[in-house]
């Protein structure tokens, strides 16, 4: 058998170093639970970075793409496919009812950048300018050229010069409401009026797009105040501006609903998904009105693995099994435990500043003192290594690196649910 220092040491050798890694070899993994070559078991409360939203290697999936491979591994995108269809079909059958045409590509910095260059062309096709595109300060969209200068956090951009820069990108504020010096509801959303400011001021209103998370992810798990989103809709509806939610971390059951921005009644122009949809497998997407498609012609865009079969037949199965087993309801369910038991941790320990998320994307804010709110990072990174000693895997993040990320997947128990949190009250006493 191989040992995790024999493949410690070559990852080193062989691989480039572009993320700094735990010290575990991970071999294989079942529902909530990854197992390392040693056979020691962690409980795993970051999904991949929120993308085994169904567990780890369900036997459904795993039947779904060994079938599909036994037929057929590749399809150019310039014939049909069977399994390529038959998931755009359900994709427009889950989503609101006005995104219907989709994009297929492989992963959610490549669906960003197809979504913002189809709104771009729209634009034009409309007969306006359409070069400009607003985005959120603290967002994150990936770390290609474009979805990379989209992304409102300086540290992702730093060393790569004009590639994380391209002109026509504009940047409002956060609804980050732990951090704001108003108060809501008193500011009166303060933040999203501030959007009709970049409007005015930052662009010549030649904006063709507007990208929000639902939830900012590598934000800090940041949750919109009530209000927020209807009223940047609003916004951008009133200077005829696309609004493209970018749910690649927050979709296909994450947040308690199959998608973030159901949760606010609100209706996109254009979805971007990617993470959760295969269930492992790299696929992503966009999904688009039928009106903004007409804008097309063939060759505008492409992607030669976007839409592979073997991905799209397990991204199938994928969201047939979140429906069927219940996973979206245990999301909300589960999610919320998990969520008033962190809330408790406020009161209880000066270190905890704040909590927030929505299902099963949770995040927990450690500061040095709630008065200064001066962001814990060390006792962060320290608590996010006692867990890890104790066999759970968490994520930390945030603009401040100073959240702890709970996002395990849709399948985790209340049992286990239980022994992660005791574990992270544990580690917080020491802190």
């Amino acid at each position: 058998m191989v040992s995790s220092k024999e493949i410690m040491i070559k990852d080193n050798e062989y691989l480039a170093a572009v993320y700094k890694r735990k010290p575990v070899v991970i071999q294989e993994g079942t529902g909530a639970i990854l197992k390392d070559v040693e056979g020691k078991e962690y409980i795993d409360c970051l999904s991949g970075i929120s993308v085994t939203n169904a567990g780890h290697s369900p036997q459904r999936l795993v039947e779904a793409g060994a079938e599909q491979l036994g037929k057929l591994i590749h399809c150019s995108g310039l014939y049909y496919s069977v399994p390529q269809t038959l998931l755009a079909e359900k994709l427009a059958s889950i989503s609101p009812k006005h995104l219907r045409k989709v994009f297929f590509c492989n992963s959610g910095a490549e669906a960003v950048e197809a979504a913002v260059k189809l709104a771009k062309k729209y634009s034009v096709w409309k007969g306006k300018a359409g070069s400009g595109v607003i985005a959120l300060e603290g967002s994150f969209h990936g770390r290609l050229g474009l979805s990379l200068t989209l992304t409102g956090q300086a540290k992702y951009k730093v060393g790569f010069g004009s590639f994380a820069i391209y002109p026509g990108v504009f940047h409002a504020p956060a609804p980050y409401c732990y951090r704001c010096p108003l108060q809501y509801p008193d500011c009166g959303l303060e933040c999203a009026r501030r959007v009709k400011d970049v409007i005015k001021y930052h662009t010549t209103g030649d904006v063709a797009a507007m990208i929000v998370e639902p939830v900012m992810g590598e934000g800090g798990i940041i949750v919109p105040p009530e209000g927020y989103h209807p009223k940047v809709r609003q916004i951008c509806a009133d200077h005829e501006i696309l609004y493209i939610t970018d749910e690649v971390q927050t979709g296909f059951g994450r947040c308690g609903s199959m998608f973030a921005h159901e949760l606010w009644d609100i209706q996109a122009d254009i979805m971007t998904m990617a993470k959760g949809l295969g269930g492992g497998m790299p696929i992503g997407g966009a999904i688009y009105t039928d009106e903004i498609v007409q804008c097309l012609q063939s060759g505008d865009h492409f992607s030669t693995f976007g839409g592979n079969p073997v991905c799209c037949a397990v991204a199938l199965e994928n969201i047939n099994y979140l429906q069927e087993e219940g996973l979206i309801d245990n999301s909300k369910k589960v999610g919320d435990l998990i969520l008033r038991s962190s809330k408790e941790l406020i009161d209880k320990y000066e270190i905890v500043g704040d909590a927030r998320g929505l299902g099963l994307m949770i995040g927990i804010e450690f500061v040095k003192d709630k008065g200064t709110k001066e962001p814990a990072v060390d006792e962060t990174q320290a608590l996010a290594e006692h867990m890890f000693g104790e066999g759970v895997l968490v994520g930390t993040g945030g603009v401040h690196k100073n959240v702890l990320r709970i996002q395990p997947p849709l399948c985790i128990s209340d049992d286990q649910a239980q022994q992660v949190f005791a574990l992270l009250e544990a580690g917080i006493k020491k802190l």
